[in-house]
């Protein structure tokens, strides 16, 4: 048996060798975990090699046709023996050791290899409980190993009919970290093309409309200004709203003398060879397409993935950013161009992710996908496979669409029909001005390692809930709120919400609320500033009057030095929202307390803060206090606090 030219790097030696343990506490089937790009094929091989060596053989199980062939070439590389494929209209080759089929001939129990010792499942989140459970019970003896980036099904249901345990692999995070998988830098923009108003039939977003509001929104135009803007030269993938859209990008690259082709799943496999073939070399910068280029598509030196494409679906999103995560020798860092607001809600390739054999959290999302009668598969036909046979219109004047399919697991043929909506809400707004391309920036996701450390500290000597801790960090860091990057937040999320799903979701709120909070605090000072500036005219032009000499030139200070009262620390903490809430105050009321008053203890309450005050003894206190509204004070401390404010005085000692 020819010998594995490939060294395992650590983790996938550790991920092996967990799933050998996992088999030997007596899971036959096992799901294995592992990041886009990590490496899984060079582990099947080697977990593949073991069954070699003992006489037995290797099923792999691929569940679309093209993706056979490129799994067949992989075993054919890495173990170097023979390799046959079972799939329609291909030469048998029954003999070799390892046979790669597609679970349509399978399921239809034809040609079924025998002497199977081991039954690799690849992409196994799309497979159904009733097609491959057949296949695992055929081979009741063999070990069954299912393998995915992304453990989630698309009908939302979980994996316990099919996998007794799951094996999941180092966090894409960690493989960055220790240089497995390539770093990335992000560029979007404020003006996101809205999804609004397009409805969701099959736990995605509806292809045509997806189509036609995104065509309304961005021109192939901005697609491609920005594309020479950011990554010109650089290899990209971009991912369309349809095929169509996908055409026309490629068409207008074209014409502007970019070499760019399209790819579908109407496109002959020769074709597709000859299009990858080109891509791969070189000869062709972009590569367009619309669900293609996504799952087993492994090339390691794409530059840049540029993301027109909205998705409801975090998997095809972790997908689709994956293509570009390989290292590679041409490359430094993956450059992912998002004009969607995919990132925002699904978050980033290197955020912590929550796998599970259970069901999906998220199954509400999933109605209304096709279900075969015959096996019990649910699926999602791919848009080149809806071709209506025929249409009708029904009495009011709707079409009615008749279609036939196939089940991806058995091959069975399906019909269904699909009703226009009437048309009674509203149509998608477009957010971008026509012929305007959107400004898109880098986001920074750096993290300033001495911001960090200080609010570790103060998260860790915190108490309360998450949400109390942010506006904790917002007080305690606001004079410096604005120099926090998404990467800071991304990394404060983590300490303060460790299970957060998706932090980064969490932490772009973040971002943007504390630039708001930032800038009303600029604000403020601003009006402060103003105010000194009025109370310095005012009073020069009083002394001017009763001829007062003249004063040196400097701003006279609206809010005096404290009194001596008051706790010391708390003043200090609290110092600028003392000032900036008295210059909310009446003027009398503001000299007061500047003169006479100072902060003894602020306490955080829920929704409220209580705030003590401590007063110096002078004459005419209580009638000074008579003149002072709660509501005043109430309504001032708790604008600066952002809180309902609870205020009591206390006199000095």
């Amino acid at each position: 048996m020819p010998r594995i030219k490939y060294e395992l790097r650590p983790y996938q030696q550790d991920w092996i060798e967990d799933i050998f343990s996992s088999w030997s506490r007596g899971n036959r089937r096992v799901l294995g975990q592992m990041a886009c790009g990590a490496g899984k094929t060079v582990c099947f091989a080697y977990i593949s090699n073991y069954f070699l060596q003992r006489e037995q053989r290797v099923l792999a199980i691929a569940h679309r046709i093209e993706l056979i062939e490129q799994a067949a070439n992989k075993f054919r590389e890495i173990t170097g023996v023979d390799v046959g494929i079972i799939k329609g209209k291909t030469k048998l080759n029954l003999e070799a050791p390892i046979q790669v089929a597609s679970i349509q001939t399978l399921a239809q129990r034809k040609h079924l290899p025998y002497n199977i010792g081991l039954v690799v499942i690849d992409e196994c989140h799309h497979a159904s409980a009733s097609t491959y459970r057949q296949v695992i019970e055929h081979y009741s003896q063999a070990k069954i190993l299912g393998v995915t980036a992304t453990p989630e099904r698309i009908d939302g249901q979980g994996f316990e009919e099919l996998f007794e345990d799951m094996i999941v692999g180092y966090p894409t995070e960690k493989l960055i970290q220790e240089g497995y998988l390539s770093r990335f830098r992000l560029f979007a923009t404020d003006q996101t093309i809205s999804t609004k108003g397009i409805e969701k039939s099959d736990g995605d977003f509806n292809s045509k409309d997806l189509a036609l509001t995104v065509t309304n929104q961005l021109s192939v135009e901005d697609i491609y200004k920005n594309y020479c803007q950011l990554v010109k030269d650089k290899t990209t993938i971009i991912y369309a709203a349809s095929i169509a859209h996908s055409k026309e990008i490629t068409k207008y690259f074209t014409e502007n003398d970019i070499k760019a082709e399209h790819i579908d799943g109407d496109t002959s496999p020769k074709e597709r060879f000859n299009i990858l073939e080109r891509f791969q070399s070189g000869a062709t910068k972009v590569l367009t397409n619309y669900e293609i280029l996504l799952e087993g598509y492994d090339y390691h030196d794409v530059e840049c993935v540029f993301c027109v494409r909205p998705t409801a679906s975090p998997m095809l999103w972790l997908q689709m950013t994956g293509r570009a995560l390989r290292i590679s020798s041409s490359k430094s860092f993956a450059t992912i161009i998002d004009v969607t607001e995919n990132w925002k809600q699904h978050g980033l390739p290197d955020d912590a992710r929550k796998w599970s054999l259970s069901a999906s959290s998220m199954l509400s999302q999933y109605r209304g996908l096709i279900k075969c009668e015959n096996c019990t598969h649910i699926f999602r036909p791919l848009y080149h496979e809806l071709h209506p046979m025929y249409v009708e219109v029904d009495d009011n004047g709707l079409l009615i669409k008749h279609y036939e399919t196939y089940c991806p697991s058995c091959a069975a043929s399906i019909h269904f029909t699909t009703k226009e909506r009437s048309e009674t809400y509203e149509r998608v707004k477009v957010r971008l001005k026509p012929g305007l391309s959107p400004l898109i920036t880098e986001i920074n996701l750096e993290v300033n390692s001495e911001i960090i450390q200080k609010v570790y500290i103060f998260v860790k000597t915190t108490n309360g809930s998450p949400e109390d801790i942010y506006k904790g960090i917002y007080r305690k860091f606001i004079e410096i709120v604005e120099k926090f990057t998404l990467g800071d937040w991304r990394r404060i999320v983590k300490i303060v919400e460790p299970n957060e799903l998706v932090p980064t979701k969490k932490a772009w709120e973040l971002y943007q609320d504390g630039l708001l909070k930032h800038k009303n605090r600029l604000a403020a000072l601003a009006a402060i500033e103003q105010r000194q500036k009025r109370e310095k005219i005012k009073a020069d032009s009083l002394r001017k009057e009763l001829g007062s000499p003249p004063q040196p030139s400097k701003v006279i200070e609206v809010v005096k030095k404290p009194a001596n009262v008051g706790n010391p620390d708390v003043k200090r903490q609290y110092n600028n929202q003392w000032i900036l809430a008295l210059s909310r105050c009446m003027d009398s009321t503001k000299d007061f307390l500047s003169n006479h008053a100072g902060l003894f203890h602020v306490e955080f309450i829920g929704y409220g803060v209580n705030i003590s005050i401590e007063l110096e003894n002078v004459p005419d206190l209580k009638d000074k206090l008579k003149d002072i509204r709660d509501s005043e004070l109430q309504d001032a401390f708790g604008a600066i606090f952002a809180k309902k404010a609870n205020i009591m005085f206390r006199l000095s000692k």
